[in-house]
């Protein structure tokens, strides 16, 4: 009887230490979402190639809001997705040939992107983070000064986060982008925006 006592004793606290334990490893499981905001870098249009006599793509500036999820897979991993939208300025300068008979002029053209990020986050240091990944790009817009940017692309990233006790976090992301990495559409020599920059984050703990 008094062993049966003891085992029963015994069972009741495993399964209670176990629960707990699963409890603990759910919560800090729970994930953060926020918004985002990348701007103050430089982008560019890029080819394998360029191409004798055509015309010459620059970037001349871009944004890029975003709403931004990330789930704790341990206690240094971390994934993050989620949607962006970017708008890009593309300054497009011709060559001029000589004994042409007309002039074309140089004109800034606008290219829209969504962007849904599939992202790995190392933490380490506590306030430090490196992160890289893949990009689904969908180009959204009506009109294409250069070659569609739908397809698969990728970045690189550094970044430094504070997390308040009040549930909410900020973090500082320099970052590189190459869109359309992989294109969707055929065609040799693609063209792709390459994009660097700094992602501000602001993050809250869901509960």
């Amino acid at each position: 009887m008094k062993k049966s006592a003891l085992f029963l004793l015994w069972s009741i606290l495993i399964f209670s230490n176990t629960s707990h334990a699963q409890k603990n490893e759910v919560k800090t499981r729970k994930g953060q979402i926020g918004i985002t905001f990348s701007s103050f870098g430089e982008n560019d249009v890029v080819r394998s190639q360029e191409l004798m006599g055509g015309a010459s793509y620059n970037g001349d500036k871009f944004l890029t809001f975003g709403i931004d999820y990330l789930f704790k897979l341990n206690s240094t991993l971390d994934l993050e997705t989620g949607i962006e939208y970017s708008n890009h300025k593309i300054f497009i300068k011709y060559m001029l040939l000589p004994h042409m008979d007309y002039y074309s002029p140089d004109y800034s053209a606008s290219l829209s992107l969504i962007n849904i990020p599939v992202i790995l986050r190392v933490n380490f240091l506590k306030y430090f983070f490196v992160n890289g990944g893949l990009l689904l790009d969908i180009d959204a817009g009506t009109s294409r000064p250069i070659d569609s940017q739908t397809g698969i692309g990728s970045v690189l990233g550094l970044g430094i986060k504070y997390d308040f006790k009040s549930g909410f976090s900020v973090f500082v992301n320099p970052y590189y982008k190459l869109h359309s990495l992989v294109p969707f559409s055929s065609g040799d020599n693609h063209q792709r925006i390459m994009e660097s920059g700094f992602r501000f984050g602001l993050m809250y703990k869901l509960k």
